[in-house]
């Protein structure tokens, strides 16, 4: 029973403490909405939307112990992204991941680590976005979420078309290519011909190239119902006419552009594509000798400029420099073509840093031994970087599926590790349940030990009481026996006498003389007799105290009397008259006797009292006692409770009943008694 009320209590205290961890979180997360709607909110100044977007990151950061939604972390960072902090988006991104690993939140590791990918590409930091689109896709794989794969391996393949690596990114096109096939997945197809275009046109395949740029032309009819569909239909025209200016067909390149341009007002709604169709006709018109080229080059540079495209103004710069060097103007083309190779350096763009290369020989004749050799060393070294790219990204693979390797092979170990653990807890918690068992049964065999005692010594109370009670019983029948032999003598003796005195002495009423009178004397003198007769009869009534009607009255009474023959103390008995001990239980009586009986020892025992009061009331529902003297009295923190008043405060217990004692020194003593009763159990 105490193990159901422990287990009781500790399930009370979890769900107390669940509850209020539920409130703490629900809290918690009411807040992070508030603060990450605020941060959207357009209506408010950039750096009170960053306030409240720091304000989230915050509270985020410091409830690591709670499990924040992974949708939060998103649309923090997406917040973020619009502020651009792209650093924030970056860690935030990063702390999900590490989390997702810790809960094995596959979906959690994907999201993350695809969208930490993202930014790393966007950031042209192809080595970390190829390495977490990796991850993202080994998790993929296991999900077998075919749409996000072939999203996946489509990106890859561009990480790799920036470094040259053609034929990897071939590769990796046809595997989305026939993902997106098998999902009819529209936009999936759209992309994969573009970057097939791409690789093939890396490769020199130019004919190969234009087909898959006019599949894609074909697939973007199937991306009406994309927000973006006019661009998509566009975005092939560019690469024809780019291919076009490759081969030096100049007509066919303006062509495409113009077709491209014909689509939709693309300098409002998308400015790069309006940007690099621009540049591919102006360019073009340029090299068939249109000279008024050079103010579209300067309006690309600005657009370039304003919406902050490196690519755009290195090509728009590109384009200035080759215009200026056609016009002999070779400082404004050095300044462009400088400008442009600085920027093409630092973005790694190294295709268009050999196309200036090359410019610069020409803008430079003294130095052109200089950019010729830089050019050789470029080119040299752009081998070596595809060759390096190609085999890192490959080792990228090998160590991802690697550490996937290890990984499983850890978590088999760990899954094993596990299972033993499981083993020995369930085989430690049978042991335990089988200790219980064995207590539980002890102290069930303990109960009943005590139980029988109880029920021994209450039997034992019972006989005693029934054996006090019929002592009371021979004794009262004495008394009885006593009495009628009292009432025959003063019937037949003191009665008689007195009758015979009487009828004597009523001669004097007829004869006062002398000798009548002296005669008589000797009938007065007997009066005497009769007197000290009746002094001993009276003597032996005084002795029989207890002439009540009640037995356990009569035993109290003639308790008191018999314990107060041994001391010099006056007692003082009251007894409510309203008590009608028949009805009482046996149990009851039984045990006040014993506590009267123990109480009167201790006070002839240690008091010292000369005065012994006893009151017994009684109320609606119990029967008051108090026991006082004014004896010595002692100091109750003082003194250590013996058996004797142990034994009191337990029958009191036993009863349901309360105890409590009052004392203090040279004052007296008290001890007080209420016993609860059934209403019932007695009268009024």
């Amino acid at each position: 029973m105490k193990l159901f009320h422990i287990a009781l209590i500790f399930i009370l205290f979890f769900l107390g403490c669940q509850r209020k961890d539920e409130k703490f979180y629900a809290s918690t997360t009411n807040t992070i909405d508030s603060l990450i709607s605020n941060s959207r909110d357009k209506t408010k100044t950039k750096s009170e939307r960053l306030e409240k977007a720091l304000l989230a990151f915050k509270i985020i950061e410091n409830n690591n112990a709670l499990v924040i939604s992974a949708d939060y972390y998103f649309e923090l960072v997406d917040s973020f992204l619009q502020l651009g902090e792209t650093d924030k988006c970056l860690y935030l991104l990063q702390k999900l991941y590490r989390k997702s690993i810790l809960l094995k939140d596959n979906e959690g590791i994907q999201n993350a680590s695809y969208s930490i990918a993202g930014l790393y590409n966007n950031e042209t930091k192809y080595d970390s976005a190829y390495y977490y689109y990796t991850k993202s896709e080994k998790v993929i794989l296991k999900e077998k979420n075919d749409n996000l794969l072939g999203n996946v391996k489509i990106l890859k393949a561009e990480i790799l078309s920036f470094r040259n690596d053609y034929i990897g990114t071939e590769k990796l096109a046809i595997e989305a290519l026939k993902i997106g096939i098998v999902q009819e997945n529209n936009l999936l197809i759209y992309n994969c011909y573009l970057t097939l275009g791409t690789a093939l046109m890396g490769l020199k395949d130019y004919d190969k190239s234009l087909e898959y740029y006019n599949k894609a032309i074909e697939a973007s009819e199937y991306l009406k119902s994309e927000p973006m569909y006019l661009s998509y239909k566009c975005q092939p025209y560019n690469h024809i006419a780019n291919i076009y200016v490759k081969n030096q067909k100049y007509s066919k390149s303006i062509a495409f552009a113009k077709q491209g341009l014909a689509l939709a007002d693309f300098k409002k709604i998308d400015p790069p594509i309006y940007c690099y169709l621009i540049n591919k006709l102006a360019y073009s018109k340029f090299k068939l000798g249109d000279k008024s080229s050079f103010k579209q080059f300067e309006e690309t540079l600005r657009i370039g400029d304003s919406i902050g495209s490196t690519p755009i103004q290195i090509t728009s710069k590109i384009y200035l420099g080759e215009y200026y060097l056609n016009q002999k103007n070779y400082s404004k083309a050095n300044y462009f073509l400088k400008e442009a190779q600085f920027q093409a350096h630092k973005n790694n763009l190294f295709e268009d840093e050999l196309t200036i290369l090359k410019l610069l020989a020409l803008v430079n004749p003294q130095e052109e031994s200089f950019f010729s050799n830089k050019y050789i060393q470029l080119t040299d070294s752009l081998q070596d970087v595809e060759r390096t790219s190609r085999d890192k990204y490959a080792r990228i693979e090998f160590e991802t599926d690697q550490i996937v390797q290890e990984k499983k092979v850890v978590e088999d170990k760990k899954n094993e590790i596990s299972k033993q653990f499981y083993l020995y807890a369930a085989l430690s918690g049978f042991i335990l349940l089988i200790l219980l068992f064995v207590l539980s049964i002890k102290n069930k065999n303990i109960k009943l030990e005590k139980l029988f005692r109880k029920q021994e010594q209450a039997l034992n109370d019972s006989q005693i009481y029934n054996l006090i009670l019929s002592n009371q019983q021979k004794i009262e029948e004495g008394k009885l026996i006593e009495k009628q032999r009292i009432s025959r003598d003063l019937h037949d003796g003191i009665i008689g006498k007195l009758s015979a005195i009487r009828m004597n002495l009523y001669e004097i009423k007829y004869n006062q003389s002398q000798e009548s009178i002296k005669k008589h004397l000797d009938h007065i003198a007997g009066m005497k007799d009769i007197e000290e007769e009746i002094r001993n009869l009276t003597h032996d009534l005084n002795t029989t105290v207890f002439s009540g009607s009640d037995d356990f009255e009569a035993m109290i009474k003639a308790l008191f009397t018999e314990l107060n023959l041994n001391s010099l103390a006056k007692i003082s008995i009251e007894v409510d008259p309203r008590i009608v001990w028949s009805v009482i239980d046996k149990n009851v009586k039984m045990n006040l006797y014993r506590i009267f009986q123990e109480a009167l020892q201790n006070i002839n025992k240690y008091a010292d009292a000369n005065l012994i009061t006893i009151a017994i009331t009684k109320n609606e529902t119990s029967i008051g006692v108090q026991i006082a003297d004014n004896g010595k009295g002692f100091e109750i923190q003082q003194i250590k409770k013996g058996i004797g008043l142990k034994n009191m405060e337990y029958r009191t217990i036993e009863l349901n009943g309360q105890f409590s004692i009052e004392s203090k020194q040279n004052i007296g003593t008290k001890i007080n008694l209420s016993i609860p009763l059934e209403f019932n159990k007695f009268e009024f």
